[in-house]
This record gives structure tokens, C-alpha cells and sequence, in this order.
């Protein structure tokens, strides 16, 4: 589900402070676009699910990003619940492994 590794590297190059601002500015930008899904147009749907399996990736969310790649070559919005409850279980699990 999450690529510790990933985190991990992204931790070590940014430092604790920028690490944490980053990972706080991704789980509000994930959360208003996962919001905004459902209300839009095909065209804007592709970009938004581009634009998630991006930030996904670059954080380590590894399944929420394979999920997104999926919707994104073949966009249906009834796979909407399923994202957005894997990319719940990601947040719950990513700020558990956060935690000192």
C-alpha cells in the first residue's frame, strides 16, 4: 500500500520540517480533489486522477497511485467509493507509520 522506502528518501532530502509541511499541503490537495471528483466533467476527471497519481506517487502512496493510473486510462466515476476508501486506509496507515 505505501512504499516506506519512498518516504523515507523523500524524509531525508526535504529534512523533518519541509517533510512534514510537504506531506500536510499533499493529504489537504488529495482530499479537495478526491471532494471535487465526482463533480467533474470527464476532461477535468482524467486531469484530476493525472494530477493525484502524480502526487501519489511522489509521496509513496503506491496503491492509491495504481488505482489512480487505473481510473485514468479508463475513467469511471462508480470506482470513486473504492478510491477513495483506499486512499483513507493509505492516510490512516502513512500517519500511524509517522508517528514517533
Amino acid at each position: 500500500m505505501l512504499n516506506w522506502s519512498r518516504v523515507a528518501e523523500l524524509k531525508e532530502d526535504l529534512g523533518e520540517e519541509d517533510f512534514r509541511e510537504i506531506t500536510t499541503l499533499f493529504l489537504e490537495e488529495v482530499e479537495e480533489k478526491l471532494a471535487e471528483l465526482s463533480r467533474d466533467p470527464p476532461d477535468v476527471f482524467a486531469d484530476d486522477l493525472h494530477f493525484l497519481k502524480g502526487s501519489a506517487a511522489n509521496l509513496g502512496f503506491e496503491g492509491f497511485r495504481a488505482m489512480c493510473e487505473q481510473m485514468e486510462s479508463r475513467p469511471d466515476t462508480a470506482q470513486l467509493s473504492n478510491l477513495r476508501g483506499l486512499y483513507a486506509q493509505s492516510k490512516t496507515t502513512f500517519l500511524e507509520g509517522m508517528d514517533p
